[in-house]
């Protein structure tokens, strides 16, 4: 729970609070998952670890649906528009979609033991 009076992305102070209610100490174990630009401007603030998701973001601007209809070779050009989108707000990492983040998280050595 953000206590109230929290500003809001893309300010860090949402990342903050939740690190001190879960009791997380560095933000070297965080990693901020977003689909926005804010949401990576957010996590680079912080200082944690940013994750851009491409599939169903306000970055590519498209539904699932149109997504899906587009040719393999489209589908390709509009993501890579979209990472560059995330990479230049700061994004450290960008990912397809969730399916993609379990492997990134082991990668990073963060999964739970």
């Amino acid at each position: 729970m953000i206590p109230k009076g929290v500003l809001n992305i893309p300010y860090p102070y949402m990342i903050f609070a939740n690190m001190q209610a879960l009791g997380l100490s560095s933000v070297k174990n965080v990693v901020k998952v977003g689909d926005t630009i804010s949401d990576i401007r957010e996590g680079v603030q912080a200082g944690v670890w940013t994750v851009g998701v491409v599939e169903g973001s306000s970055q590519l601007g498209l539904s699932q649906q149109e997504y899906q209809q587009l040719s393999t070779e489209v589908q390709e050009d509009v993501y890579r528009k979209a990472e560059i989108g995330f990479r230049q707000a700061g994004a450290q990492f960008v990912i397809r979609n969730l399916s993609q983040l379990p492997a990134l998280i082991q990668a990073l050595g963060m999964e739970k033991h």
